[in-house]
């Protein structure tokens, strides 16, 4: 028989579905809380989206994490035979996929935090006045990290782990290549990124040259808010999101301690929206905005219906009145 073109069905063993229903409902619950944000943003327009772009696309790798991990669910509860080779590529793309995203998500918080330092710093509008630079500054990010993971198959450096009837994972065929990894995908963009926090912070607390107390007072409260701002994401980021890139170039991810890691990461995928919505001032102004028009509509048909009780409740006792003077 030739095994490359033999058809095969590929499902869930029993204690792999076990493992990983846990980390299905969480993902359902970060597809609706993801779907909520969202129509937000396209429903209030007053919501700069240029401005956001580099938090859209963090958010939309979140999106993608979900879909992948539906699709690929889906994909081993779906009795449908298909040949071996289809079967490999297909892991292939599953081992890549989510390594392939998270690791876009540490670059593009890098990239926040430095269009942020530099509006800080030199007082201007980044994502209008530099515009080729941030779409060079995407391809890079996008492109570069894809292209690192085909290099590192083809010259053999990872080795596709294929449990039968488990996920698919992409592993260092060494301690030296893992290290390189993890320095690339988690330590270089997180200290970085803390770098350019540190920076923007410092610069704000600066009140050298400023002689308006007004001023001063303005400041000392946009670095208040640019602290709690970061310490709050950050925290939820670090804690929930670093365990799953820092484990998995040693630990397969369907192993005890990878299922844990996972279960974080996407916990972090449902708290990134909200998170996101309750710091950023404009989102919080929508919201009560949108609470302030369904209580008006509530009280509007509440109004409506009272005065035609109240006349309904006069006539009877009219009504009984006239019966009594009878």
């Amino acid at each position: 028989m030739n095994t490359v073109n033999a058809c095969e069905v590929i499902s869930w063993t029993e204690q792999a579905a076990k493992t990983i229903k846990p980390v299905f409902h969480i993902c359902i619950v970060g597809t609706i809380v993801h779907i909520l944000f969202w129509i937000q943003i396209f429903v209030y327009p007053a919501v700069p989206r240029w401005s956001m772009q580099w938090l859209c696309a963090y958010l939309t790798t979140d999106l993608l994490l979900l879909a992948r991990f539906f699709l690929l669910y889906i994909y081993r509860w779906w009795p449908i035979c298909l040949p071996h080779v289809f079967h490999t590529i297909i892991c292939y793309c599953e081992a890549i996929s989510d390594n392939y995203l998270n690791l876009l998500q540490s670059y593009i918080l890098l990239a926040l935090n430095i269009c942020r330092y530099c509006q800080i710093a030199h007082s201007h509008n980044v994502y209008s006045s530099n515009r080729h630079a941030i779409i060079i500054a995407h391809l890079l990010i996008y492109i570069l990290p894809l292209f690192s993971h085909i290099m590192a198959i083809k010259f053999g450096w990872t080795v596709l782990q294929n449990p039968p009837g488990d996920a698919c994972d992409l592993l260092g065929i060494s301690f030296t290549i893992r290290i390189v990894f993890l320095l690339l995908s988690y330590f270089i963009p997180v200290i970085l990124t803390l770098v350019f926090v540190s920076l923007s912070l410092n610069y704000v607390r600066n009140t050298d040259g400023i002689t308006t107390q007004q001023l001063v007072d303005a400041r000392h409260k946009y670095h208040r808010q640019i602290v709690f701002q970061s310490t709050v994401f950050y925290s939820f980021w670090i804690l929930l999101w670093s365990p799953h890139i820092l484990i998995f170039p040693f630990y397969y991810k369907s192993s005890a301690i990878g299922i844990i890691a996972q279960k974080l990461n996407y916990i972090s995928i449902i708290l990134d929206p909200i998170v996101i919505a309750t710091l950023d001032v404009r989102f919080l102004q929508q919201w009560r905005s949108t609470v302030d028009h369904l209580q008006k509509y509530v009280r509007r048909h509440q109004s409506i219906q009272v005065p035609v009780i109240l006349s309904t409740n006069s006539s009877d006792r009219a009504t009984e009145t006239n019966e009594d003077n009878k």
